[in-house]
């Protein structure tokens, strides 16, 4: 894998997190010429995100070498996304060059159904596949079923990017009035951003609480430490955050906005609009039901092992790659 950053140690710095090892570039001569180099020998080129200009530049190569390449959307395309990052130079690029980019791709691949939806309103690519992503479940060993949990202390988390996508102003709105009597917590874990101060400042006073970035064992262990995980984005392909709570016998308060509503059929979460009310009646949901969060949550874990392992999602994903070598090769 490679990747453009603003600083590394060196040009071509491995960077491995959660498995994943990345080679990092911040000078443009040193990526052009390892992705230059990379596409010569790949088979087939996998892109990530939209509106990007590198990945444009990515694809222009493939191109010229006649090398197939695979994007993934990330849910760059929601028009949610769009309302809260929009400005003038990006609708230019989606207007004049995203359009192109999608329909030279050999496939483009959706996390969700939903994703489908947004990416057909723009653009008609030549191949679409929807495989979601998952978890190691060797990382997540089956737990003992958790006991009811107390009505006079639940506590709620989140754990992700404090940014404004992930809705954080909605969810501190909703527990501040969901937690009048101050019984209750939520605790928000991720990497300092531009809203953490300003949400400190208007609900530290409600029983809010910002503790930090949480990764590897420290995850793991925030998440077993809350009553109920809590995912409130406007708008998001299913969060692997939260398959990683299901996967770990959490349950789960999901909005439908982050393209859940797919999965919701055997009710293994509770799911709520993404809006303050939303939010809040979903809390108090999860407080009225309570002693049936325990069987709701096992229902969740078996939602994992059947859509959410990423041994299956790798399978499909190589299945997919070898099909569409085949038909280039004819």
């Amino acid at each position: 894998m490679i990747g453009k950053t603003h600083t590394v140690a060196r040009q071509g710095e491995r960077i491995v997190r959660d498995g994943f090892d990345v080679e990092a570039y911040s000078r443009l001569p040193d990526l052009h010429r390892a992705l230059k180099e990379a596409i010569g020998w790949a088979d087939l080129v996998h892109l990530h995100g939209a509106s990007s200009p590198w990945n444009l530049w990515a694809a222009h190569l493939c191109e010229r070498t006649r090398r197939p390449f695979v994007l993934t959307l990330h849910d760059g395309l929601a028009p949610e996304r769009a309302a809260l990052r929009g400005t003038m130079r990006k609708r230019v690029f989606h207007t004049l060059m995203q359009r192109r980019h999608l329909r030279a791709a050999a496939a483009v691949h959706v996390l969700a159904e939903e994703e489908a939806t947004d990416l057909f309103r723009c653009a008609r690519p030549r191949h679409v596949f929807c495989i979601p992503n998952g978890v190691d479940l060797e990382d997540y060993p089956p737990c003992e079923p958790r006991p009811p949990r107390p009505a006079d202390g639940l506590v709620f988390g989140y754990l992700g990017r404090l940014s404004p996508e992930k809705n954080l102003d909605a969810l501190c709105d909703a527990f501040a009035t969901f937690n009048g009597d101050g019984r209750h917590r939520l605790l928000l874990a991720g990497p300092p951003g531009k809203l953490d101060q300003a949400l400190l400042r208007r609900h530290g006073g409600s029983g809010v609480e910002i503790v930090g970035p949480r990764f590897g064992a420290d995850k793991l262990a925030f998440l077993r430490s809350v009553d109920v995980f809590v995912h409130p984005s406007l708008c998001d392909v299913f969060s692997i955050a939260a398959m990683e709570a299901l996967a770990l016998g959490v349950p789960l308060l999901i909005t439908r906005t982050a393209k859940a509503s797919h999965f919701y059929a055997d009710r293994p979460f509770l799911m709520c609009e993404p809006t303050a009310f939303g939010l809040e009646r979903g809390m108090r949901e999860a407080l009225v039901l309570r002693t049936e969060l325990p069987r709701m949550a096992a229902r969740g874990r078996a939602l994992v092992e059947r859509r959410f392992d990423w041994d299956v999602a790798a399978r499909q994903l190589l299945a997919q790659y070898s099909q569409l070598l085949d038909r280039d090769s004819h």
